[in-house]
């Protein structure tokens, strides 16, 4: 362990005295940047070599100066701002688990400190409920796994389920740990796991769940019924996908505040849709699959999503947009991603649906677009960006020829008498430009720097100039490097090139 002496004196110095005697409600306002500076000073973390109590002192000792009359200052520190130190030094670990072990191996007092802080002990865990990693060390790994929850009770703790061997069958050792601490899990994720493991643990009482991420559920002849999720009070996220013609999980979706859905139809969707009256967060996806069950003209009432602020659309099938676009309202809506390059049929018959559906979300600040050869062409967004005045933040993606030309660079250019479109747009990317055939590099810095400049002038002593952001951050892809990207840089445009 290296430690830094010097750094960690002039730290304390003027922050022993005041916390010595201090307890944790007693501490200064600045309390985090001191730890933050005391953690990054001490250099909390210690190499993989460490293994024993013993050996650890030793090593410890050996590159710790000592002060001749004096206390080193790790050792006036309160106990709860060591732990607290612990904490902030784990926050910056990528291997929660092994750090949180290294830690609790320095000293015996480390130990015990470590052991009777459960904070320490609610990181990430992936639970392996059997696989070749831990054939033949099955009990060794279910008694770590008991004695690493038992250490953060009474806190809740995040965990994925993992298996890989015959994944209908799990170590009955490990699952019984499992299923014991199971109404502590705050989040849990399960990948692949057999209709059986989930029925069991829907029978667990899951009083902390918060977040819920199921991947494909595979079907085994154990499971007597479709398992429901009915006794999750704190349940507001969700992640699943759902096949049309397969039994799936049921879950509470009428107090969901967050949903990312996979389905295969979009009737499905828009049938869960209609139970999430206090959705504000969605992710929507169709694509994926290389056939498409039919899709049904529905009569349906339309359906208000009041509360939604953030919605991501990545759709199959034309017909799975139009169709949603045509059904949905978001009037609260503030991010919009959209994705046509997973779309495996033509591009829509119309964008009249997308013009209506950004006219019932005024508030929009923020529109993502992949775009690809699926895309809208320049004149239909050239009409949605005009129903999205308060647009701030914009993303083009892949755009093709027909959907990043001159004609829309000349609308969301300045000109004398003219309103340009989406005056509050200051961040602009433009990431994987497929096609330069659609427009001149001209009409690109004539859009720049016509907006820069009117963005700067004194708008209230010319006549026919309308206001327009300043620009904050524009990023182009490295296919448009040239002598132009230099002229706006002089300019003093925020222009930055990526991969």
């Amino acid at each position: 362990m290296t430690t830094n002496m010097v750094s960690v004196h002039n730290i304390l110095v003027e922050q022993t005295e005041p916390t010595r005697q201090s307890s944790r409600a007693e501490l200064p306002s600045n309390r985090k940047s001191t730890l933050c500076r005391i953690a990054s000073a001490t250099r909390l973390r210690v190499s993989p070599h460490i293994s024993t109590p013993s050996s650890n002192c030793t090593t410890a000792s050996a590159h710790v100066p000592t002060h001749s009359g004096t206390y080193l200052p790790i050792h006036t520190l309160p106990i709860e701002l060591l732990a607290e130190i612990f904490r902030l030094t784990l926050e910056e670990e990528d291997a929660h688990i092994v750090a949180t072990y290294r830690i609790s191996q320095i000293c015996s007092d480390w130990r015990n400190i470590a052991c009777g802080s459960p904070q320490l002990w609610t990181g990430p865990l992936c639970v392996d409920l059997g696989s070749e990693k831990i054939s033949g060390r099955e009990d060794i790994y279910a008694d770590g796994l008991e004695a690493w929850l038992a250490r953060s009770v009474p806190l809740s703790v995040p965990v994925s389920l993992r298996l890989e061997l015959d994944r209908t069958k799990c170590n009955p050792r490990i699952l019984e740990v499992v299923l014991k601490e199971a109404p502590r899990f705050r989040s849990l994720r399960c990948t692949n796991a057999p209709l059986s493991l989930i029925s069991r643990l829907v029978e667990c009482r899951l009083d902390s769940l918060e977040e819920l991420d199921l991947g494909f559920v595979e079907s085994d002849s154990s499971a007597a019924e479709v398992p429901a999720f009915t006794m999750v009070p704190r349940l507001r996220k969700s992640s699943i996908p759902i096949r049309s013609k397969e039994p799936h999980v049921l879950i509470p979706w009428a107090q969901l505040t967050d949903v990312t859905l996979a389905c295969d139809s979009i009737d499905i969707v828009l049938d869960i849709l209609a139970q999430c009256a206090t959705l504000t967060y969605a992710a929507l996806y169709t694509s994926g699959w290389y056939t498409y069950p039919a899709t049904t003209q529905l009569a349906r009432a339309p359906l208000a999503l009041s509360q939604l602020r953030t919605l991501t659309l990545d759709f199959g099938r034309s017909q799975h947009m139009m169709r949603f676009l045509s059904a949905v309202s978001a009037p609260a809506l503030e991010t919009l991603h959209l994705n046509f390059l997973e779309m495996q049929d033509d591009r829509m018959q119309s964008a009249g649906p997308l013009t209506a559906f950004l006219m019932q979300s005024p508030s929009i600040t923020r529109l993502e677009i992949q775009c690809g050869s699926r895309a809208p062409t320049s004149h239909e967004f050239i009409d949605a960006f005009g129903c999205t005045v308060q647009l701030t933040h914009l993303k083009l993606a892949y755009p093709c020829e027909h959907s990043f030309d001159d004609t829309l660079l000349e609308a969301l250019s300045c000109k004398d008498g003219v309103a340009p479109l989406v005056p509050n747009l200051h961040n602009l990317v433009l990431h994987r430009i497929m096609d330069r055939d659609g427009f001149a590099i001209e009409a690109l810095e004539r859009m720049f720097v016509s907006r820069w400049q009117q963005a700067n002038a004194e708008i209230s002593s010319r006549s026919g100039l309308h206001d327009v952001a300043r620009w904050s951050h524009v990023e182009l892809c490295r296919s448009l490097r040239g002598t132009f990207l230099h002229s706006l840089q002089r300019k003093g445009l925020p222009v930055e090139l990526t991969d």
